[in-house]
C-alpha cells in the first residue's frame, strides 16, 4: 500500500520546517535509542540504510573541542539526511522505513516536530502492509487514543490479532490480557491461555506469570498447582518482581510445592527490594511476629510497613498504627 501524495507532500512540507529548530545535540547513545535502532536492523534497501546509517550519527557523542554551532548544524544534517533516505524508501513500500518514520514523528526526537496524525498515518500504512510491529504499535495508539489521534478500541483489537496471528510476542501477551479480562472484547479464557502460552514459549516473562495465574485459577486451562509454581519459577528467576512475590507465596503456602520459609522470605525480599508492596506488606508482617525463620523485629517491620503504607496500601497502614514507636 503507497502512501497518498498528500502524506509525501506533508512529508516534505514538514521536512523544511526542521531547518530552524534549535537541536540539542545528543552527548551518548540514549537507551531508547538503542531499543528504536535494534528494531531497524535491515539493510535491504540502499534508503533505509543509509537513513540508519545517518540516524546513528545523530545520535553518537560530538568531539568535546567542537564548537557548539558545529555539533548542531551536524545534528540537523544528519537528522535531515535520515528523514529524506527514510521517506524515499517509504514511498516504496519499505514497512521499516515506514514504521521508522512513524515512531519519529509519533513522539518527535531531536528536532524532528511531532505531529502524531503523520506518525499515525506512516504506521497504519506499514501495519495494513503487514509488519507486525507497526500492527502492534498502532494497536496500543488506537486503544488509548491522544489528544490527535481518537480512540478506537475495535481497531486496536483488530490490529493487535494481525500482530498476533503474524507472532508478535508482546501482541500475544497484551491481546491475552484483553481476553482474560474481558475489556474491549468478550471475555474468553480459552483464547487468552492459548495467546499467552505462546507469547511464553517465545520467551515473555509477563506471560509466563500470566500462565501461572491462569494455572492458580483454573482459567482456560484445568487447575494445576505444579504447573503455577514453575511458570511462576521461571519468571521469578528471570527478575520479574510480580512474580518473585507469587512465588515467595507459593513457597509460604507450599503451593504446588513444599512449604519453605527460608525461600518465601528470600522471594519475598526480592520483591519488595523491586518495589513490590504486597511483599513488604509480608515482611512486615513476618518480623513483626518472628515468622518464616526471621527474628522478631518491630524497627523492621515498621520500615517494611512504612514502604508498602507510601504505596498506599490500607493494611500497612493499619498495621502501622497497631505498631509502637521505635
Amino acid at each position: 500500500m503507497a502512501i497518498s501524495m498528500s502524506v509525501k507532500l506533508l512529508s516534505t512540507k514538514h521536512l523544511r520546517s526542521l531547518i530552524p529548530r534549535q537541536i540539542t545535540s545528543a552527548q551518548q547513545t540514549s537507551p531508547s535509542t538503542s531499543f528504536f535502532l535494534r528494531r531497524l536492523s535491515d539493510s535491504s534497501d540502499s534508503d533505509f540504510a543509509t537513513g540508519v546509517k545517518y540516524f546513528v550519527k545523530a545520535s553518537r557523542t560530538h568531539p568535546p573541542d567542537a564548537p557548539s554551532s558545529d555539533a548542531k548544524i551536524a545534528t540537523r544534517t544528519f537528522i535531515t539526511r535520515t528523514i529524506i533516505h527514510w521517506t524515499n524508501a517509504a514511498e516504496r513500500g519499505h514497512t521499516k522505513a515506514q514504521f521508522a518514520l512513524g515512531n519519529l514523528y509519533l513522539k518527535g526526537h531531536e528536532n524532528v516536530k511531532k505531529n502524531e496524525q503523520l506518525g499515525k498515518t506512516f504506521l497504519q500504512t506499514a501495519a495494513d502492509a503487514g509488519h507486525e510491529e507497526s500492527c502492534h504499535k498502532i494497536g496500543t495508539i488506537f486503544l488509548h487514543g491522544s489528544k490527535e489521534i481518537k480512540q478506537n478500541c475495535s481497531l486496536a483489537v483488530e490490529y493487535w490479532t494481525k500482530a498476533a496471528d503474524r507472532g508478535h510476542m508482546v501482541a500475544r501477551y497484551d491481546l491475552g490480557r484483553l481476553y482474560a479480562e474481558g475489556v474491549h472484547v468478550t471475555q474468553n479464557f480459552a483464547k487468552s491461555f492459548d495467546l499467552f502460552e505462546k507469547a511464553a514459549k517465545q520467551g515473555m516473562l509477563e506471560a509466563h506469570h500470566a500462565l501461572g495465574t491462569a494455572y492458580t485459577r483454573g482459567q482456560g486451562t484445568d487447575h494445576d498447582r505444579c504447573r503455577a509454581f514453575r511458570h511462576f519459577k521461571k519468571a521469578a528467576d528471570a527478575g520479574l518482581i510480580l512474580a518473585q512475590f507469587d512465588l515467595g507465596a507459593c513457597y509460604s503456602l507450599g503451593y504446588g510445592v513444599e512449604k519453605n520459609f527460608s525461600k518465601a522470605a528470600e522471594c519475598f525480599f526480592l520483591a519488595a527490594e523491586g518495589g513490590n508492596p504486597q511483599a513488604q506488606l509480608c515482611l512486615g508482617q513476618f518480623f513483626e511476629k518472628g515468622q518464616a525463620e526471621l527474628p522478631k523485629d518491630l524497627a523492621k517491620a515498621t520500615h517494611y510497613y512504612q514502604l508498602a503504607a507510601n504505596q498506599g496500601l490500607k493494611e500497612a497502614k493499619s498495621a502501622l498504627k497497631r505498631l509502637p514507636v521505635v
